[in-house]
């Protein structure tokens, strides 16, 4: 027998608990939009670390990063509230749809 935690008891708790339909709640809207979360990212993380605006690449331990990391997600999951609540779709996903049926999509 292994005594490695399992995690289908993490997943079973996360799904009888009230906690689950919370998180559910703050990040469904950040999957909705997760191609503009995810160019938005990379948008994010070269101006931090590339020699464009911060460049702190090199210079920005493992440890350290996992704050940039943590606020960038943070940010996101908020946005993305807040950007849903105003619009159907995000924008990428709003441009994607448009160039897919060949025709402007109602955003609003």
């Amino acid at each position: 027998m292994h005594n490695e935690p399992q995690p289908i008891g993490l997943n079973m708790w996360l799904c009888k608990s009230s906690f689950l339909p919370t998180l559910k709640k703050w990040l469904a809207p950040f999957g909705r939009m997760a191609l503009t979360n995810y160019l938005m990212q990379s948008v994010i993380t070269t101006l931090i670390f590339y020699g464009h605006s911060l460049g702190l690449f090199n210079s920005v331990g493992r440890a350290e990063q996992w704050f940039y990391i943590l606020g960038i997600w943070v940010f996101q999951i908020l946005f993305s509230k807040w950007w849903l609540s105003r619009f159907k779709f995000g924008p990428f996903e709003w441009l994607w749809r448009s160039l897919t049926y060949w025709k402007v999509q109602s955003i609003k």
